[in-house]
């Protein structure tokens, strides 16, 4: 055997990076600056002849199935490895369910049987592609908006804030702006509905949006969709879904409230460095104007109650990531990879979940107590 065939053998082969989206996954090696594949989340069913969304579940088995059929197409498809000789990275949200990610641990463990699983939260993987120590990190995904604060490495999970402001939001109400225009109902699938939005719709400043909503809108250019009809994309329909981020209602659930509010929920010394340090991330963030208009909403905000107060003297300003929007967080995570290859403490071996069944979870007394309280006696 030749030198260099031997220090192969010897060295551990990359991880695999899994960022899976409500929408779109991500797939690829830790170290490497983009993702191998990002496709749907979604496989063909044969028994129901369609293709079926892996989010689309009544139950546990329901799921476990989607995840395997998931899995395989990633695995044997699009990067062609061996899910038993390489470990795992999996980004995911602080929020996302136990039992989503208790599943999906069952899978990789029992299923593919894979060596390691290493979990990382999606915003200290995009603080990570900063490399600073205080970041203010706005993910804008396919169902929910979250704002997370990332000090020194540690998310503040108590002034975390979520709401559903996401892409699915945006479609349904150019969805709803569309059906007024054209006088019928045109039941646009999701596909052709993100086509139009990609395409013609953007972020106008504030009060450019708001006289654009107090005039009628004349019709823009004819587009054609992918069934064959021609569908009148009007001004209004491609200003006015984006300002559905930034309404105001009662409860203060817009997006720049939502930052304001986690700002002022976390520690009175890093307020000042998280506005100077705002990330804005995910697939909706990509929106021509979104940043520029939510600059100019905190900036007005800040000066008006009940955050004048709180936060008067604080400059808000923007990072751009190394990477797209969309993957922020998957590159971030192949860094978390990277550097945590010949840690294995980090992660969850094998061997360790087949002798406990249990992940490690925030939200679960058992796993923020010591080893020896007497918690850990009653489970």
């Amino acid at each position: 055997m030749a030198l260099y065939e031997g220090i192969a053998l010897i060295q551990e082969k990359q991880a695999v990076v899994l960022d899976l989206g409500s929408d779109y996954t991500k797939f690829g090696f830790t170290g490497e600056a983009a993702p191998r594949c990002i496709v749907r989340s979604q496989y063909w069913c044969p028994a129901r002849r369609c293709y079926r969304r892996v989010h689309d579940y009544c139950s546990e088995e329901e799921l476990y199935d989607n995840l395997v059929h998931m899995l395989h197409l990633l695995y044997f498809r699009h990067v062609l490895v061996n899910p038993k000789e390489r470990k795992v990275v999996v980004v995911e949200s602080l929020l996302t369910p136990t039992m989503f990610r208790e599943t999906l641990a069952k899978v990789l463990f029992i299923h593919y049987e894979v060596s390691g699983v290493l979990w990382v939260d999606s915003g200290r993987a995009s603080a990570m592609t900063l490399g600073v120590p205080v970041a203010l990190v706005v993910s804008l995904g396919a169902r929910d908006a979250e704002v997370t604060a990332v000090v020194h490495g540690c998310p503040v999970i108590e002034a975390m804030q979520s709401q559903p402001l996401g892409a699915r939001a945006l479609h349904d109400e150019l969805a709803r702006i569309l059906r007024e225009d054209n006088g019928a109902e045109l039941n646009l699938t999701e596909e052709v509905l993100e086509d139009i939005k990609v395409r013609a719709c953007f972020a106008a400043g504030r009060e450019r949006a708001q006289a654009w909503a107090e005039a009628a809108g004349g019709a823009g250019p004819t587009r054609v969709s992918r069934r064959g009809a021609d569908v009148r994309v009007s001004r209004r329909a491609r200003v006015l879904p984006a300002e559905l981020l930034f309404e105001r209602n009662n409860e203060l659930a817009s997006l720049p409230d939502m930052v304001l509010q986690c700002i002022l929920q976390c520690p009175i010394d890093a307020r000042r460095e998280l506005a100077a340090n705002i990330l804005v991330t995910g697939g909706a963030a990509a929106l021509p104007g979104l940043k520029a208009r939510l600059a100019d909403e905190l900036r007005h905000l800040a000066t008006q109650p009940p955050y004048g107060e709180r936060l008067r003297g604080v400059q808000f300003m923007f990072h751009s990531a190394p990477a797209h929007d969309n993957c922020t967080a998957w590159v971030g995570a192949a860094l978390a990879g990277a550097a945590c290859a010949t840690d294995i403490t980090r992660g969850t071996a094998r061997d360790v979940y087949t002798r406990a069944r249990r992940l490690r979870d925030w939200p679960c007394l058992l796993h923020n107590t010591p080893p020896h309280h007497a918690h850990w006696g009653l489970q």
